[in-house]
Formats: C-alpha cells, sequence, structure tokens
C-alpha cells in the first residue's frame, strides 16, 4: 500500500462526482475507478492526447468503432489493393439497392443537407477521410454534391451509391459528373423517378449494367459469343432473324423501323444528318460494313460507306439497302463505287441543312 498525497482543483473534484457518488464518498475508491476507466478509454491510443481528441473532437481515428464492427461480424477487414481492384473491376455495373438502402436511411435523410451531414460523420467514424459538401450554382441553380480527399476508388464507389440514393428516394438524376485526381462532381438535376433509376445515373455509372445482367442470365450463350467474336477478330454480321430471312428469299429488307426506334419520330421527319448518325449505330451493331463518313464536296454532301465484301451482288445488296431507306426518308442521291468505298451523293445543297451540319 502506498499512501501519496494528491492535490486537485475543485473542478477534477465535479468530474469525479459520479464515482464517488458510486462508492458513497470514498474519494480513493472513486480515483481507482476513475484510472480503469482511463486505462480503458486508452486501448488503441497512442497518448492521453490522441484519446481526448478522439471523445472530444470526433477525431478520424476510430480504433473503438473500427473493432466493435469487425466482432460484430458487420464489416471485414480487407487490403486497399484489394479493394481498389473490386471496386475498379465493377465499375459501370451499379449496386443493388439493398446496399444502398442499408448505407443511407431515407426515413432519416429527407434532404440534400440531410445526406452531407450524414457522410462526413460516417466518414469521420469510419475513417474514409472523405470530406462531402453541396452548393448551388447562381447561373442555373444547379445542385453540386462534391466529394474530396480519401482514396480514389472509395470516392467513385460512394459517388454511385449517393448518385443511386438521390434518385431513388430524393427525386434526382445526374446531368454530369466530373472527376478530378482529388474529387468527384456529380451535378443534380429533378427527376421523378418512382424508384427507378433514372437515366443519367445510368450513363454515368451504370452503362454496363443491363450487359452484365443478360450474360450473367446466359452464361454460356454469351461466353462462347464473345469467343466467336474475338477469334474472327470480329469478322462476323449481326443482324435480326426477320432482316437475315429478308436476304436469304433474295430480297432488300426495310430497316426503317430501327431508324424511327432511334429517333423517336417518323422516317420522313428524320433529317440527313441525324440519318447519318444512326446509320453508324447501325453499321457497328451488324458489323455489315466497316465504316461510314460524311463530307462536302463542291458544296454537296457524300456518304461514304467503307466494307470488306468482294462479291458484286453483295455489294449489290448492301447499296440497295442503303438506297431503299434514304429513298424512304425523301432524299434523292445518285450512287457510284470505287473498289471497297460506296459513295452517296446527295442531290440536295449542303446549305439546305443548318450551318453545323455543314462543317466536317
Amino acid at each position: 500500500m502506498i499512501r501519496k498525497n494528491v492535490s486537485m482543483e475543485d473542478e477534477y473534484l465535479q468530474k469525479l462526482q459520479p464515482f464517488l457518488d458510486k462508492n458513497n464518498g470514498n474519494l480513493s475508491a472513486a480515483i481507482r475507478d476513475a484510472i480503469e476507466l482511463a486505462d480503458a478509454a486508452l486501448q488503441g491510443h497512442e497518448s492521453v492526447e490522441d484519446a481526448l481528441e478522439y471523445f472530444t473532437q470526433g477525431s478520424t481515428k476510430y480504433p473503438e468503432i473500427r473493432n466493435s464492427l469487425i466482432e460484430s461480424s458487420e464489416c471485414i477487414l480487407i487490403s486497399q489493393l484489394s479493394f481498389r481492384w473490386l471496386i475498379e473491376n465493377t465499375d459501370g455495373i451499379l449496386v443493388d439497392d439493398e446496399l444502398v438502402s442499408e448505407l443511407f436511411n431515407p426515413y432519416q435523410i429527407k434532404n440534400i443537407s440531410d445526406l452531407v451531414e450524414y457522410l462526413n460523420t460516417r466518414s469521420r467514424n469510419m475513417g474514409w477521410e472523405i470530406e462531402v459538401s453541396s452548393n448551388t450554382l447562381e447561373e442555373d441553380k444547379t445542385e453540386v454534391i462534391v466529394l474530396e480527399n480519401g482514396d480514389t476508388s472509395l470516392r467513385a464507389f460512394l459517388g454511385e451509391l449517393i448518385s443511386i440514393f438521390l434518385g431513388c428516394y430524393l427525386n434526382f438524376d445526374i446531368s454530369f459528373v466530373h472527376r478530378k485526381s482529388n474529387s468527384i462532381r456529380i451535378f443534380l438535376k429533378e427527376h421523378r423517378s418512382d424508384m427507378e433509376v433514372p437515366p443519367g445515373i445510368r450513363k454515368n455509372f451504370g452503362i454496363l449494367d443491363y450487359t452484365f445482367k443478360e450474360i450473367r442470365s446466359k452464361p454460356e450463350f454469351w461466353t462462347s459469343l464473345v469467343e466467336r467474336y474475338r477469334l474472327q477478330r470480329y469478322q462476323r454480321i449481326n443482324l435480326n432473324k426477320d432482316v437475315f430471312e429478308t436476304f436469304l428469299a433474295g430480297e432488300i429488307p426495310d430497316v426503317t423501323s430501327f431508324f424511327e426506334a432511334s429517333a423517336g419520330k417518323p422516317i420522313l421527319e428524320i433529317p440527313l444528318y441525324e440519318l447519318f448518325a444512326i446509320s453508324k449505330k447501325l453499321l457497328f451493331i451488324t458489323q455489315l460494313a466497316n465504316d461510314i463518313e460524311r463530307t462536302v464536296e463542291k458544296g454537296k454532301i457524300h456518304i461514304k460507306i467503307r466494307h470488306q465484301f468482294s462479291e458484286e451482288i453483295a455489294i449489290a445488296k448492301l447499296i440497295a439497302l442503303f438506297s431503299k431507306l434514304f429513298l424512304a426518308a425523301g432524299h434523292a442521291f445518285e450512287v457510284r463505287t470505287v473498289s471497297n468505298l460506296i459513295i452517296l451523293e446527295f442531290k440536295e445543297p449542303c446549305s439546305s441543312y443548318p450551318s453545323s451540319n455543314c462543317k466536317y
């Protein structure tokens, strides 16, 4: 037993009061309890100052929270390298709604301010070191969510989760995402989603989402098809059954429905520059030709289709296919071929189109 004199100011005695009450005013027992509590609080901290900072200022050093989450099996430890590989190799696939609602409680987060406050608190407690803020652009009142600092992969992952939450629960879509080395800026616009993921979120975060769902639904078909394309260096033609059947019957298929569906209007209302853009998309999907380009020569618009066919009958069929399309759209033109090039020279002058569409 060691006895020592202890001098103590009144403010410290006041802090010991709960321990004194517990021990019926016995100061020695109260001090022993305080020492036991201090010893427990210092576990996982390098110094008294470190522990005080954690408890009084919400430090990003989080050993107690981390340990409790691991012990409860709610979280696991994973190396940063493994985490980055996981995030980068699932880029373009949207996370499930269950994961979003597990992180963000829609009954507690009612607006963007709530979301920003919640994320900053969560970041401090979990050691993410990511700072979240929001602002409104004065020129068009656009809301912007900003994520700064922290790990690049984690920042991108949180940006996707935030966007899905905003789309499903707060009626926002994403107009644009600006990624920099140390930040992500998410530009918002109002959108009524009815719990469906808005198109802007799919465009910016889920461009491969539908693709991977189809691959998972029919893995044998898609893996074998990809292998065929890879081995044959993409020298394959991809056509609908009805189009292929028409070709087999020796006739020219009508592809105007594809153009009308892509443009969202009747074929006669689709301008030439838009027909060209959809034709490029059609050729990319079907591989019917290698490339298509637009030029202006002597004030006239020319569309040039490059192909790899050598049989005259096949080339004639390809000419007939596009001739049928452009005639259905009401355009007059002349056709000539040079080696592996089909040239359509349109009779209407370039000046009949908006000036921006005459510059190539």
